[in-house]
């Protein structure tokens, strides 16, 4: 089964220098985890976050990327996935920007009603990974990541959703069977599940594209440049690639990768709502 459940959000702030020297910066870590704190601490007390050159299907990109440490005191439930919004405070605690969100890979449980996404006990890391290509980055990207290298002290951690729930998990004798036939590679259609993989790899390549495309448009838009209606009609086009694209994805998405969709819609819900 297919699951898309979700939309929470926090705005995307893909920045970028063009001077190599200001590739990084360390940010000390301040957190507002609301529930989850019951259950969740962050063990990092700073954090670097990295923007490197890489390439993607031979096209070059720069690359965002962080890890944090994280402690899981008591296994928890909750009804959404666990990425962590990520705000970027200056010396006087004022937000000067976001960041991509950091993952957490969960387990699911569909036998736990609504509360089947799952934290075991135990020290985990939350990845940050965003990458953006150099050919549709604007001056206005390489401002904002100057400016978070430059101004940037603290970095703020808390859940993408104000919504999510949390609580104790605690196994049922139906869930530990349910633990292990998951951890058999076959689908009931006879796949190995890992098949599945690449189908759904792509089909959110192509979503975060097309959401990226769908802001910009959106922000010029809303300054009154006409030129977004010419492009819309390319906007279209990449819907509907995106709609090809889930359409023969087989299979189910992993925790990592409902994790992203939901996060590349929340984005895109974010910017339109304002």
């Amino acid at each position: 089964m297919k699951v898309l459940k979700y939309l929470s959000l926090a705005a995307l702030s893909m920045c970028f220098a063009s001077c190599s020297e200001d590739n990084s910066v360390t940010l000390k870590v301040e957190t507002e985890l609301g529930g989850l704190s019951e259950f969740v601490t962050v063990k990092d007390q700073e954090v670097v976050v990295k923007m490197t050159d890489e390439k993607e299907d031979g096209v070059d990109c720069k690359v965002i990327t962080s890890s944090l440490a994280l402690e899981v005191s008591k296994s928890v439930a909750s009804d959404y996935s666990y990425s962590l919004e990520v705000e970027v405070l200056d010396e006087n605690h004022t937000k000067i920007a976001s960041l991509p969100y950091y993952y957490i890979e969960d387990t699911y449980d569909s036998d736990n009603e609504d509360y089947e996404h799952i934290l075991n006990a135990g020290t985990i890391r939350a990845q940050m990974k965003r990458s953006a290509k150099v050919s549709e980055m604007t001056p206005d990207d390489q401002e904002e990541w100057k400016k978070i290298v430059k101004e940037g002290a603290y970095i703020l951690i808390k859940p993408s959703s104000s919504y999510a729930k949390f609580v104790e998990y605690k196994a049922k004798s139906s869930n530990t069977e349910a633990d292990a036939s998951s951890n058999d590679t076959t689908t009931v259609d006879g796949d190995l599940a890992d098949s599945s993989s690449e189908d759904w790899d792509a089909m959110l390549d192509s979503y975060e594209e097309y959401v990226d495309k769908y802001i910009a448009l959106l922000k010029k838009a809303s300054a009154g440049d006409m030129t977004a209606l010419t492009e819309y009609p390319a906007l279209l086009s990449k819907a509907q690639e995106f709609g090809d694209k889930m359409e023969s994805a087989k299979g189910s998405m992993s925790a990592s990768q409902v994790a992203r969709y939901t996060a590349i819609t929340a984005k895109m819900l974010k910017v339109a709502q304002k």
